[in-house]
């Protein structure tokens, strides 16, 4: 394979990769905003953008083993006399741009999660000791029909 063909295969999975990158950032800004909701039927719609983004990692492990070898040959070849390519640096630095973007909006919505699943722990914990409470009334309470069939 020449370096001219090698060089425009590696922009073109690197434009594959910009492309699913660019998706999985749409379904994490898509999180955020339901997360910020505080409605439990967005739950659903969380977990699918869940599954979809997983499937779109996968997608991306798959262009990674395809396009390593290139990356591999392209650094090698930069200190070389035909120098940088352009479209591959400036794909690659759209690329590391959306990376860092994905990740804040992880951060945040790992942050909001552990926040929600600490009041869920709360709210479950509060019913948990009411029970018990109610239990303990209940208990302390005669449960015999005879007392409750006489008429007095």
């Amino acid at each position: 394979m020449s370096k001219n063909t090698s060089a425009e295969k590696l922009v073109e999975l690197l434009g594959a990769e910009l492309e699913v990158y660019s998706k999985i950032l749409k379904l994490t800004e898509e999180q955020t905003k339901l997360l910020a909701k505080d409605d439990m039927d967005d739950i659903e719609a969380f977990n699918n953008s869940l599954d979809k983004r997983e499937t779109l990692i996968e997608k991306i492990k798959g262009l990674h083993q395809e396009k390593d070898p290139l990356m591999q040959s392209y650094l090698s070849s930069e200190g070389k006399a035909d120098g940088k390519n352009k479209d591959i640096e400036n794909l690659i630095k759209q690329i590391n741009e959306i990376i860092k973007q994905c990740a804040a909006y992880n951060d945040r919505n790992i942050a909001v999660m552990k926040d929600k699943t600490l009041e869920q722990t709360k709210r479950i914990d509060d019913q948990s000791s009411k029970r018990k409470g109610i239990d303990g009334y209940a208990q302390s309470v005669p449960n015999m029909p005879e007392v409750f069939d006489k008429k007095s």
